[in-house]
């Protein structure tokens, strides 16, 4: 371990494979791998590689990301030992590391609805508030109300979703750190926000690959026909490079049926760029993030 990170032992490790921290299963090393224990020591930790010069990287719930088979350089950050969620009358304080789906739990549970249309999606508050998750039915964006950032020079910031400038799967975070955000929910029967849920889960469970190993839809709807129907319109379902193919139920996901590595993936990324663009002259955006 470099010496920038001497006397945090217990929060960094060297050479971490991140295939397992990846819903795809792919991935190299991590140089170095911090999962900070506390605020305080995130705060001391990110200091600490901006001095050393050492690039800086936030892994959420690593459900929308396709690392490099080669791994990557410097720090990856997982924020998973900050995961408090709070309760203050209808809103919800949450640490960027709560689950995403425990966060809609314990919404639940205290009657406080607005984040159904969230159900089935993975991942972490923080990564949600970075591409403003969602799907058809709604965005995070829609409750929430404040984010507390971690600037590159250490300090905290309290921004407002108009200052994060969320758009469609986009905010623009200018390399701070989510910490914690605020969201703005409503009062409800906890059995009739529940039922909501269920019903928009099982709904996804009939056009989406739920329980695969993939990272989500692989390509931003770029208006007029869905990534999805594009993909199916030039017959690749079932395409594949290796282990990775696209999927039979949804064609805007890609699956690792086990021993995939990062580069089919990327490869099959690029056959369907090309047959699309060739077929209806759309150029697909990714919407998941590579990691080189």
């Amino acid at each position: 371990m470099t010496t920038a990170f001497e006397g945090f032992e217990g929060a960094v490790c060297s050479a971490v494979p991140l295939a397992t921290a990846t819903w795809l299963h792919v991935g190299g090393p991590a140089e170095h791998f911090v999962e900070p224990r506390s605020l305080e020591e995130l705060a001391a930790l990110a200091a600490r590689s901006v001095r050393a010069g050492i690039p800086m990287r936030v892994l959420g719930g690593g459900s929308n990301l396709l690392v490099s088979d080669r791994g990557v350089s410097g720090a990856v950050f997982r924020l998973s030992q900050m995961r408090t969620i709070e309760q203050s009358g209808d809103r919800l304080l949450c640490d960027a590391g709560a689950p995403l789906p425990a966060v809609l739990r314990q919404a639940a549970r205290w009657g406080l609805a607005g984040l159904e249309p969230l159900s089935g999606i993975p991942g972490t508050i923080g990564g949600a508030v970075a591409m403003n998750a969602g799907g058809k039915h709604g965005s995070i964006a829609s409750v929430l109300r404040s984010v507390t950032t971690l600037t590159r020079r250490g300090s905290l910031r309290t921004r407002t979703p108009a200052q994060l400038g969320l758009r469609y799967r986009h905010s623009n975070l200018q390399g701070e750190v989510v910490v914690r955000a605020e969201l703005e929910l409503v009062r409800k029967d906890p059995d009739e926000i529940r039922r909501a849920s269920r019903a928009l889960l099982a709904e996804k469970a009939k056009t989406q690959p739920l329980g695969a190993w993939s990272a989500g839809c692989v390509f931003k709807n770029p208006g007029g026909m869905t990534a999805g129907e594009l993909i199916d319109g030039a017959g690749l379902k079932g395409k594949r490079v290796g282990h990775a193919v696209v999927s039979g139920r949804h064609a805007n996901f890609i699956i690792n049926e086990g021993g995939a590595s990062a580069d089919d993936v990327r490869a099959l990324i690029n056959k369907i760029r090309t047959k699309v663009r060739k077929m209806f002259g759309v150029e697909l955006e990714l919407e998941i993030e590579v990691w080189n």
